[in-house]
């Protein structure tokens, strides 16, 4: 087993930008490329009808007020440049890759597309139709059945979250939108910048010139209203579909205690050991014991505001009322029954060599980062996560068993199959 010491998380420098961009900067063993990550308050959660994150984010790369999207693709494969844009539910990301020779064009290009897109209504047509066409596809799945569920339990049904897509949603949709949207969200002061590999004074210099210098965006270091987190109480839901032969099972609950609580970190080792591996309780017992699915996990899912552990797998439909009761058996046993030493160190052994995993690659320090800052969580915390791992015993591991993982406090959503049952319906 390594050592704990053996594991480090380098500092990366930081500093504010004079238009109120926080910039965090690091030269790594990445020889002739950078990497360029940016974090902009730009999230699902700040939307005011669906899609709309989604679609400015990636329509950024469709035109700007100098560029077509053509030109665009044209000058980043020209410098052997890989620019992406994404949305997630808390904020929108940037990452570009770039080699440092072309830093500077490069970086000129991700400026007009971040500061000056126009949103070419053909396109946006074109994306609308693309979206619509897979959400079709994707009702037709039983685990994103669950996972729409599953965010209205955890959420509530008016969150942007948990909010269902419906056909009109992808009607009625103009550029305009989109230009609002990235007025208000797309700005300076609330952005986190960061700058990886083979970097040097100059780089962090010209970055501050082209998007650190004027503010930009309406809310400058306003922070945007975020909507409140209403959660439904504990229930079970039934989702038919009756020409489904599979079944997607999704247990959560939410972890009501703050991500600086000792616990909290505690239960990294809790949830490893319950469904975090493949080696775990639920894949021994389900998978390799009964043969009830290809696989089964769990996660303690991050967000700013709330987190909580999630338990998901598909199965025959035959076999789901089997699974549902084999989860429970197996949070029953955590709760009772001490682990042993000799699977207290196997899991130790797996999490040292996840977290030795966290700085494999010239840019994994970026990744942590965006990461972490994202969540409002210092790296600090990773290493104070394993110190305590190192150190959790087998009688806190059944203490937080009982404390947190209370079948009762459960969201229990099941998709698939003709399902007739007592439990809420929804059709």
């Amino acid at each position: 087993m390594n050592k704990l010491d053996d594991f480090s998380i380098p500092r990366m420098e930081k500093q504010t930008f004079p238009n109120g961009m926080d910039f965090y900067f690091k030269k790594t063993d990445a020889e002739g490329l950078l990497r360029l990550d940016l974090v902009l308050p730009a999230g699902i959660q700040y939307q005011s009808r669906p899609l709309l994150a989604l679609l400015t984010s990636t329509m950024l790369k469709e035109g700007s007020r100098n560029m077509t999207s053509a030109q665009i693709a044209e000058r980043f494969d020209y410098y052997g440049a890989f620019i992406f844009f994404s949305s997630g539910l808390e904020s929108a990301y940037v990452n570009l890759f770039t080699p440092k020779k072309f830093f500077g064009p490069t970086l000129k290009l991700l400026n007009e597309l971040l500061r000056y897109p126009v949103f070419p209504q053909k396109e946006l047509e074109i994306s609308l139709e693309r979206n619509r066409q897979q959400h079709l596809i994707d009702l037709q799945k039983v685990q994103v059945l669950a996972t729409m569920e599953i965010n209205k339990c955890l959420f509530g049904p008016e969150h942007p979250y948990a909010k269902k897509l419906q056909g009109e949603d992808f009607k009625s949709f103009d550029a305009s939108l989109l230009a609002e949207f990235h007025r208000r969200h797309y700005c300076a002061g609330r952005s986190l910048a960061f700058l990886s590999g083979e970097l040097s004074r100059e780089d962090c210099k010209l970055l501050e010139q082209t998007l650190g210098t004027e503010p930009w965006g309406l809310y400058g270091s306003l922070a945007p209203e975020e909507p409140p987190v209403i959660p439904l109480e504990a229930q079970k839901i039934v989702v038919p579909k009756a020409d489904s032969l599979q079944a997607a099972l999704r247990f959560s609950i939410p972890l009501n205690i703050n991500k600086d609580h000792e616990d909290f970190k505690k239960l990294r080792f809790v949830d490893t050991l319950l469904g975090g591996y493949f080696g775990s309780r639920l894949m021994s017992s389900l998978r390799e014991e009964k043969g009830y699915t290809y696989g089964i996990s769990s996660i303690i899912n991050v967000h700013k505001k709330m987190s909580h552990l999630d338990i998901r797998c598909q199965t025959d439909v035959k076999y789901a009322e089997a699974v549902v009761q084999g989860v429970y058996d197996e949070i029953k046993k955590l709760q009772d029954q001490e682990v042993s030493e000799r699977e207290m160190n196997l899991v130790r052994n797996y999490l040292n060599g996840d977290f030795a995993r966290l700085m494999d690659g010239p840019f994994s320090l970026s990744e942590i980062y965006v990461h972490s800052c994202s969540l409002g969580i210092d790296v600090g915390f990773y290493k104070e996560q394993m110190e305590i791992i190192q150190q959790i015993e087998a009688r806190e591991v059944m203490e937080l068993a009982q404390r947190y993982l209370v079948p009762e406090e459960f969201y229990e959503v099941r998709a698939g199959g003709n399902i007739q049952a007592e439990e809420t319906l929804i059709q």
